[in-house]
């Protein structure tokens, strides 16, 4: 007989007013050899948020700003880079169902219309997944940003916190749906763009993502597979 998998802990939640950054606070207390398992740390404002690769994200007073960690008790499935794209997945259905018409753009970020609104930074470490996820929302942003403008803070902060749980239990019992719920999400898809990567620069026209979160560019010299990068440029094929 098989054994049921563990099931996901409750959130149990940390507020606080201020802090350089949850993301950094959450692996200073992992690192620390606390208990971190289920922990959410949300803040008010962060004076030193930062996204992927190491980016500063602005995290002014008004947005949703709040780290989540687990400990993976599921043989290291937390650890599979598909995990980031099913939860900006997830994210912009829970927006859309709101009515904010949201698009997701590989691998970590959220947006509305041309503006960039929501960014997703995964870590695992020590044998914990540990997602950080900023929201604009009532806060200023940068110009061209853009922000879920006299949305209740409170309910931004829940919409991403189920979110993130849906994403992590789809991945769990095996869905296969990604590229199929990504595709009229995909902000990018049919656009010309530009992926920097560890072996280099692929150039191309964005067709989706694969079931394991890669991003697939058709190049001049084929689809070109791209498990972890960044988009640096993307425009219409016209322009």
């Amino acid at each position: 007989m098989t054994e049921p998998r563990p099931a996901l802990p409750a959130w149990r939640l940390e507020i606080f007013e201020s802090l350089p950054s949850t993301q950094a606070l959450m692996r200073e207390r992992l690192e620390g050899g606390q208990r971190v398992d289920g922990l959410v740390m949300r803040a008010a404002e962060q004076l030193a948020g930062r996204g992927r690769r190491e980016n500063a994200w602005t995290s002014q007073v008004g947005g949703s700003y709040q780290t989540l960690a687990l400990q993976d008790r599921w043989g290291g499935a937390l650890r599979t880079p598909a995990l980031t794209l099913r939860i900006a997945v997830a994210l912009a259905e829970g927006l859309r169902d709101a009515g904010a018409r949201a698009t997701v753009k590989w691998p970590n970020d959220i947006y509305l219309g041309e503006g960039k609104l929501l960014g997703i930074l995964s870590e695992y470490l020590r044998g914990h997944l540990l997602v950080g996820v900023g929201v604009n929302v009532n806060n200023p942003v940068p110009p061209g940003a853009a922000a879920l403008a006299g949305w209740e803070l409170e309910y931004v902060n829940e919409l991403v916190l189920r979110g993130a749980r849906a994403a992590i239990t789809d991945l769990l019992t095996g869905a296969h749906d990604l590229t199929e719920r990504l595709e009229p999400l995909d902000h990018l898809r049919g656009r010309l763009v530009t992926v920097k990567t560890s072996r280099g620069v692929v150039t191309g026209v964005a067709g989706g993502a694969d079931g394991d979160g890669a991003i697939l560019v058709d190049a001049d010299d084929g689809v070109i597979r791209v498990v972890d990068g960044t988009v640096l440029r993307w425009r219409s094929p016209a322009e």
